[in-house]
């Protein structure tokens, strides 16, 4: 056991064990106390902001870090975590300024990332945005996505797949 992680050696029981020939260091073993990775989406239109984006849509859930009813991932466990979200927002036909559409990843109540999607058209108009982020948590640490901004009748298109969250445990610290 090394001191976040578990290490592979190899021994060879033919010198003593004080003998520098005894043991050879090989690498990192990935080794992970439970699986933890999920894959959401939003399952209808959402344009509401400053509140955690609920994606009710659960294509995977493995080890239960994500909540659909909050649209909060814990994690399980200290560690290296990856996140990404894409998304589609809908700007409303008739407008001639520009629109935009803000989005930020949070951690424990801070912003930590950000994606945004601006048009400038009297026409009906759709942008992609998205964002990713490798973070190392703490056990209990909490991730969600949430809207700082949606023009007045815009919205994150939530129908059709256009809209997802996932995320998953890289490394996992482990300790004694």
């Amino acid at each position: 056991m090394g001191a976040k992680s578990v290490e592979t050696v190899y021994c060879d029981f033919c010198y003593s064990t004080t003998d520098p020939g005894f043991q050879k260091w090989i690498g990192f073993t990935d080794v992970k106390s439970s699986p933890t990775y999920f894959y959401v989406q939003l399952d209808s239109h959402f344009n509401q902001t400053y509140v955690p984006i609920p994606f009710r849509f659960e294509r995977l859930n493995v080890g239960g870090g994500y909540n659909k009813t909050s649209g909060k991932f814990t994690a399980p466990s200290t560690g290296k975590y990856f996140f990404s979200f894409t998304g589609m927002a809908y700007f409303p036909a008739g407008f001639t300024s520009r629109l935009y559409c803000g989005i930020f990843m949070y951690m424990n109540g801070y912003p930590i990332s950000s994606a945004f999607a601006d048009e400038i058209s009297n026409g009906v108009q759709f942008e992609t945005f998205s964002l990713q982020s490798t973070l190392r948590l703490a056990k209990g640490d909490q991730i969600w996505i949430q809207a700082y901004n949606i023009p007045t009748n815009g919205y994150i298109w939530g129908i059709n797949n256009f809209a997802h969250f996932n995320g998953f445990m890289l490394e996992e610290e482990m300790s004694l």
